[in-house]
């Protein structure tokens, strides 16, 4: 990670999710896609992105399959089928292995960020991210521009378009002036691990959010889904000094914030409060779309903050 780079990369965002917004606009990044039932497979931040827009294709009536790139067995593919294979180098060993063990007659669609890239060679379809080199080395754009492309398989692209340019205003005004920042540091920052709770639909905003503090100031971080958080982490509120950062939205926010006010938790809401005591809010736009492009920045340049405050140097 180079923390410079980083804060350029993040600086970057608006200007990048606007030509985004132009370029799906004027053509269908998708033409050549055989099959709109597709696998969506990735690692890291690229399946954090395809399991956050395979929920809402399916709502809008696609098939499509969403798997870590290193499942085995998996989604065998065939005659007939596509599989978009996401790496913003191009190069992810399991992307590309998994991109060799489909079935012949797999339609293979490589969505990169590298054109000129082992998996991109692969393909018979490349669909650029259109992002921009990132080189701070930190999938941040890449992972806002996966995000919108893979919704536009299956969503009217005018409307993902339209999105983007919200996300970038809204984007840009919070990189404008970041005072707000300092309410979620002075939250998070006595904590050893930080937690970060997203609804399914838009739950590669925890996910990325937490790797971001893993990735950059190596800072433990967890990332878990609203509804399920009752189930798998609320248990850590009785003995630890649970401190997290809900993206909030989800039909089962109530019953989070129930046992976050229960055990005295501390809580940051990007979006609407939830009124737990103590609570810190961000302000989002409405828009599950919007705010998915939006959200990941409150961990990205709190990582950096973190980063430079204490920095790691990694060999």
């Amino acid at each position: 990670m180079k923390p410079d780079l980083f804060e350029q990369d993040l600086l970057d965002i608006p200007s990048r999710l606007n030509d985004l917004a132009d370029r799906l606009d004027a053509d269908d990044p998708w033409l050549a896609l055989t099959s709109r039932d597709a696998l969506l497979s990735g690692m890291g931040s690229s399946q954090y992105a395809a399991r956050t827009a395979a929920g809402w294709l399916r709502h809008a009536g696609a098939h499509v399959t969403d798997e870590i790139a290193s499942t085995d067995p998996g989604w065998p593919g065939g005659p007939g089928t596509s599989a978009v294979l996401i790496s913003a180098s191009g190069g992810s060993a399991e992307t590309l292995d998994r991109s060799a063990r489909l079935a012949d007659g797999t339609q293979r669609v490589a969505l990169v960020n590298t054109m000129e890239s082992a998996l991109a060679r692969q393909a018979d379809v490349v669909v650029p991210m259109w992002a921009a080199p990132e080189p701070g080395e930190v999938a941040c754009r890449s992972y806002r521009h996966t995000v919108a492309l893979l919704l536009a398989i299956g969503q009217p692209r005018q409307e993902v378009a339209a999105a983007c340019r919200v996300a970038a205003q809204r984007t840009a005004t919070l990189l404008a002036d970041t005072s707000w920042l300092d309410a979620v540091d002075d939250l998070l920052a006595p904590a050893e691990t930080t937690y970060w709770i997203a609804p399914e639909s838009r739950i590669g905003s925890a996910m990325q959010s937490a790797l971001m503090m893993r990735e950059v100031p190596r800072r433990p971080a967890v990332g878990c889904e609203t509804g399920d958080w009752s189930h798998v982490d609320v248990y850590l509120t009785l003995t630890t000094d649970y401190r997290c950062v809900v993206f909030t939205g989800s039909r089962w926010d109530a019953q989070a914030a129930d046992w976050l006010t229960k055990r005295g938790s501390a809580v940051f809401c990007v979006g609407d409060p939830l009124g737990v005591p103590g609570e810190g809010v961000l302000a989002m736009p409405s828009d599950p779309v919007v705010r998915m492009l939006c959200e990941p920045i409150v961990a990205e340049l709190l990582a950096l903050r973190w980063w430079r405050r204490d920095p790691i140097e990694v060999a």
